[in-house]
């Protein structure tokens, strides 16, 4: 009897699964709306996300902001753009307030050599840039993943709680990266100044040049420069590694400091003190700081 009893219950829920598989996909609506904004006399670009995808796209040059939704959903949803301070606001509105499921896409399309300023405001949408060049750029995200080709920037400041960051090239002469648990990768970052705290992450730059000053704690800190001349790099951590990659020719002052961590160098150093290492390679003052409490440092040759 318990068995039949159990059969008839599991046959019950499919059906019910079932119906509501069936009339979830009949609630489903195509989405597709654009609008064109003018930009002139606009000097901000403020997007702000609701669990839609954004894709932000260079367009030819012109005077106008290509805005797309698109996808599925199963409720009305609007491109909105409001206009204040010289200042363009977009943003998208669902019909009602209850958080149903939706598949879209935000698309911008930003006219190339604009020089204006922009920022992305989302708690968990995914960003995708294909290739931006303008004034500035903020990202503002929580867990959100954050996907850039090639970016241009005077300036760009992102902030994240544990997003995932993927970019192939920045070339900025201000960055400033705020995480906390976030995975940061750089593929080629070329900046004037920067600086990175992302205590409980992972943070990776490769083919680098620019003044770097670097925080973690717990995660792995590599960075890799393609030249070291004129420059500084400044990396500290709490127990997580060090992994400094510097030309084969590269001069430098060193000091590192650790309590129990480890030390490696390629480099001709002469090391009289475990704890506080200090020397010179070459003539020139480009300084190299490390600091560690017990995790391992290395300076390597490429």
């Amino acid at each position: 009897m318990k068995g039949k009893l159990y059969k008839k219950i599991i046959i019950r829920v499919i059906l019910i699964l079932s119906i509501l598989g069936i009339g979830g996909l009949i609630m489903m609506r195509d989405i597709n709306e654009e609008k064109y904004v003018s930009l002139e006399d606009i000097n901000e670009i403020q997007v702000y996300l609701n669990r839609e995808k954004a894709h932000f796209i260079e367009s030819e040059e012109g005077s106008e902001v290509k805005v797309k939704l698109h996808g599925k959903a199963m409720q009305g949803i609007n491109i909105v753009h409001e206009i204040h301070n010289k200042t363009l606001v977009i943003k998208t509105q669902d019909q009602t307030s209850i958080p149903l499921y939706k598949d879209i896409t935000l698309d911008i399309y930003i006219p190339k050599k604009s020089e204006k300023n922009l920022s992305i405001n989302t708690s968990m949408s995914p960003v995708k840039i294909d290739a931006l060049s303008l004034e500035s750029i903020i990202y503002n995200g929580s867990i959100g993943k954050l996907d850039i080709d090639r970016l241009n920037a005077k300036k760009f400041f992102m902030k994240t709680t544990s997003g995932k960051v993927n970019i192939k090239k920045l070339n900025a002469e201000e960055l400033q990266i705020k995480g906390k648990t976030s995975s940061i990768n750089i593929e080629e970052c070329i900046v004037k100044d920067g600086k990175i705290e992302n205590p409980r992450g992972s943070i990776t730059l490769k083919n680098t040049s620019g003044n770097l000053d670097i925080k973690g704690k717990s995660g792995k800190v590599m960075v890799a420069y393609d030249d070291f001349e004129n420059q500084n790099v400044s990396i500290e951590t709490t127990v997580g590694s060090i992994v400094l990659e510097l030309p084969s020719r590269a001069e430098f002052l060193l000091e590192a400091k650790t309590s129990t961590g480890s030390f490696e160098c390629d480099f001709p150093i002469k090391i009289t003190d475990k704890k506080n290492i200090n020397g010179q390679i070459g003539s020139k003052n480009n300084k190299v700081l490390l600091q560690t409490s017990s995790g391992s440092m290395k300076i390597l040759k490429r």
